[in-house]
């Protein structure tokens, strides 16, 4: 008489922990599956105007002089400045610089820059890698009054997400540090926002994402 277990190893104890594996990570799928929006946390210091309207020009970073780097998507940056009262003007005439700043880098790697501080050094916790790698993509603000250029304001949108390509968080980005631009009343900040209806393409920059909701929060 054959007793033995009808499955390809012959190992009833492979057998039960596979279930059990399966068992614990579908709800783990569903809950994956069912999140909807994506979130950016926002940090700001410094002050601007609430409501007014006021000429920039865009100031590129040393580095990006250096390596001749063009800034990425900066009709969709130009596009919600304007719809905020700041507009692209004539270098004699702008009131102020601004200064804008990209990183993206694994999660596990800290960076701390001049440009966003403290703000691009996000607590992580444990990941699971199974669903590929986490990284953290940063964009942050920085506005400089003329003629002296000082800076009186900065801004910086951090996403966390499992994709090496910045290009795909940069949306996210320019809609979570301008959804409530100046962000007074809080340092901190979150921003809810959903998918624009155009997810770009080859030939094409993706839309403004919409904005759900923007709530401050604790650090702590």
């Amino acid at each position: 008489m054959n007793n033995r277990w009808p499955h390809a190893s012959g190992n009833p104890m492979e057998c039960c922990v596979k279930t059990l594996l399966s068992i614990c990570l579908l709800p783990m799928f569903v809950a994956l599956a069912g999140c909807a929006g994506v979130t950016t946390d926002v940090a700001a210091t410094g002050a601007l105007p609430a409501a007014a309207t006021a000429t920039y020009r865009f100031a590129p970073t040393p580095a990006q002089v250096d390596a001749g780097e063009i800034l990425p998507y900066q009709a969709l940056l130009s596009d919600g400045l304007a719809q905020r009262g700041f507009n692209a003007g004539a270098p004699e005439a702008a009131r102020y610089l601004v200064s804008v700043a990209w990183d993206t880098h694994p999660a596990d790697v800290k960076v701390v820059d001049s440009g966003c501080g403290a703000d691009c050094v996000p607590a992580e916790g444990p990941s699971l890698p199974w669903f590929g790698r986490p990284y953290v993509h940063t964009l942050t603000l920085r506005f400089f009054a003329l003629p002296d250029g000082g800076e009186v304001y900065k801004v910086s949108a951090v996403k966390r997400d499992r994709n090496a390509d910045a290009r795909e968080a940069v949306p996210y980005l320019v809609a979570g540090a301008l959804a409530r631009l100046p962000y007074a009343g809080a340092p901190h900040w979150r921003v809810k926002l959903q998918s624009p209806a155009n997810a770009g393409t080859a030939d094409r920059a993706p839309g403004m994402p919409e904005v759900l909701s923007v709530s401050p929060i604790d650090p702590q």
